[in-house]
């Protein structure tokens, strides 16, 4: 098989928020010039929810229905083709920095029976650096070579209590270690030895934790972002109000952990988290995405300096976004566009039109598309099974005369509700399926054995209110729901 011509590069993150939580300045100075250079798609989104459903989706490039992986325990099936199959098709060799968040079988052929994390490589890539966030031995043994306690997670990320306080709140002392031994700059720095060693040709995912917690980042970073130049919190006045949209709002409201969901010197419930501690903990995510930027600028200017920048296609996504208190709520557990909506950008130095740098796409875009990007890009064929459709033509400054007006995502709710919950409305832990389709104008969410959320997106952008049941938006409701069945029966 010929080797590749182009190198590729696919950044993931965890959790982002592509609107940085209305932040008066940027705090990724990095990612932004990347932009500049390349196509950023502003309204995209994952198909699924949590993290393992989400990151099944994309790198198989079938919405949940097909893959079947609902939750993060659900298994990742062995007949399923993935992102790193396809590329090794195309004589790549797709090596992973970081994590999948893949659950395997014992019997899959790919299955490692030395494995320590409950999590697996994803079939088709090989390991560059596996780094799951329940045994990161790597980064570990990193730490403790260089004196750290590794004792256990809870005293690596533990704060340093003898150091101030950066942003007055829950989560504003540094982390124990420095930045330069971060998880997040030890990832990139393997990434960028591995890169130095490979020819032309080469493929490498580099996939964060962060700014998913544990919600600690180390000096400087802890005292970039003031807390005072973040927005508020998107909610009701009360959180009666959020909790009145929907039962299992109501549920999520009255049930939200803060010291066990957001951050463990948090207590009562996510709701009653006063302003300062919420400040503190939004400042601190929004640093951690600043770190994860600056570690991606020491990757870019590496490329640079080596002379294979621009031989390199390069991917920055998230696998899902986070509420981070808006609607009285944290975590990635509605059907607010806080949690599906996602970042993408991408840059191809070697297909893209000139005259294409810094466009913003505004049509609405699925993770399941990256697969079918990739294979066009590389001027393969793409099969018919996939459901996902090529942006490449974008990257080439068209426009589709005929795209798709809607997207679709779901989130197995389950564990989300307690068995109350299940009783007052009899339904089974297995029936808690979230399903979401979001067009132009409105967004149906829909419960099996509880009522509808309908919003009119272009009245209530803030998804303050749901008006399912009422008699004027009928037909709306209706034809959401056809898209829906459809969207089942694939």
């Amino acid at each position: 098989m010929t080797k590749p011509k182009r190198n590729i590069l696919m950044i993931y993150a965890d959790q982002w928020r592509p609107d940085m939580f209305g932040a008066t300045k940027s705090f990724t100075p990095h990612l932004d010039e990347l932009a500049r250079q390349g196509v950023s798609f502003c309204r995209h989104y994952a198909q699924a929810l949590p993290c393992a459903p989400s990151r099944a989706s994309l790198y198989t490039g079938l919405y949940a229905p097909q893959h079947k992986v609902t939750n993060n325990a659900a298994l990742f099936g062995a007949e399923l083709k993935t992102l790193g199959h396809y590329l090794r098709n195309a004589g790549y060799v797709p090596t992973l920095f970081g994590y999948t968040d893949t659950v395997l079988a014992p019997d899959h052929p790919d299955a490692d029976p030395d494995n320590r994390s409950k999590y697996s490589i994803l079939p088709g890539m090989v390991e560059g650096c596996h780094q799951p966030d329940d045994n990161p031995q790597h980064w570990l043994k990193h730490l403790a070579d260089k004196g750290y306690d590794t004792s256990s997670l809870e005293q690596v990320y533990g704060p340093d209590t003898s150091q101030p306080n950066a942003t007055g709140g829950a989560a504003g002392e540094p982390a124990r270690y420095a930045a330069e031994d971060s998880d997040t700059a030890f990832l990139t720095s393997r990434l960028m030895d591995w890169v130095a060693k490979q020819d032309q040709g080469w493929c490498g995912m580099l996939n964060f934790l962060r700014p998913h917690r544990p919600t600690i980042a180390p000096a400087p970073y802890n005292a970039l972002v003031d807390p005072m130049d973040l927005r508020a919190p998107v909610r009701s006045a009360t959180e009666a109000g959020d909790a009145a949209t929907h039962p299992y709002m109501e549920q999520l409201i009255a049930t939200g952990n803060a010291p066990r969901k957001v951050h463990q010197d948090l207590s009562g419930r996510i709701a009653e988290v006063d302003e300062k501690d919420w400040r503190s903990i939004r400042a601190i995510h929004m640093a951690l995405m600043a770190e994860i930027d600056a570690n991606v600028g020491r990757l870019f200017e590496k490329l640079k300096e080596n002379g294979v920048w621009e031989d390199t296609l390069i991917l920055f996504s998230s696998d899902h976004g986070e509420m981070m208190f808006d609607h009285h709520i944290c975590q990635q557990a509605s059907w607010h566009e806080q949690c599906a909506r996602l970042p993408l950008v991408v840059f191809d130095p070697q297909s893209q039109a000139p005259e294409v740098a810094g466009r913003k796409v505004d049509e609405l875009t699925e993770s399941i598309d990256t697969i079918p990007t990739l294979l066009d890009l590389l001027e393969l064929n793409i099969p018919e099974t996939l459901p996902g459709r090529s942006l490449a033509g974008f990257l080439q400054g068209e426009t589709p005369k005929v795209w798709r007006d809607a997207v679709f995502w779901q989130f197995d709710y389950g564990g989300a509700v307690d068995q109350a919950y299940l009783d007052r409305f009899d339904i089974d832990r297995s029936d808690c399926v979230m399903s979401v389709v979001r067009t132009e104008t409105h967004k149906l969410a829909v419960f099996p054995g509880t009522p509808n959320v309908l919003v009119d997106l272009t009245k209530d952008p803030d998804e303050m209110q749901n008006l399912a049941g009422r008699p004027e938006y009928a037909a709306v409701e209706a034809a959401l729901q056809t898209r829906l069945d459809d969207y089942h029966s694939r």
